[in-house]
C-alpha cells in the first residue's frame, strides 16, 4: 500500500483508498480525521486501510459525522461524493 502524509491531524500513511476518502471529507470539514477516525472506529474499521466494501459500511456515519458540525447540505455532498467513490473503485 501506498503511504500518504496528510495534514488536519491524520496519521503519516493511509493507504490509497483511504487517502481518497480522506480528501473527499477535507472538503466539506476542518477536522476530517477526527470525523474519519472516530466513525470508522464505531464500526471497529480501520480508518487508514479503508477499501471500498468498509467504505459502504461506514459511509452513512461519515456523511452523518460531517452533517452534524457542519450542515446538512455537505453531509449530503459527502454522502454523493463517497458513492461515487465507491462506484469507481
Amino acid at each position: 500500500m501506498a503511504g500518504f502524509s496528510l495534514g488536519h491531524g491524520a496519521p503519516g500513511a493511509l493507504s490509497e483508498f483511504s487517502a481518497k476518502v480522506y480528501e473527499v471529507l477535507s472538503r466539506y470539514t476542518a477536522f476530517p480525521w477526527p470525523v474519519m477516525a472516530a466513525q470508522c472506529r464505531r464500526l471497529k474499521l480501520d480508518p487508514a486501510n479503508l477499501s471500498a466494501a468498509s467504505l459502504q459500511q461506514a459511509a452513512g456515519l461519515l456523511s452523518e459525522g460531517v452533517a452534524r458540525f457542519t450542515s446538512p447540505e455537505k453531509g449530503q455532498a459527502v454522502a454523493e461524493e463517497l458513492r461515487a467513490l465507491m462506484r469507481s473503485s
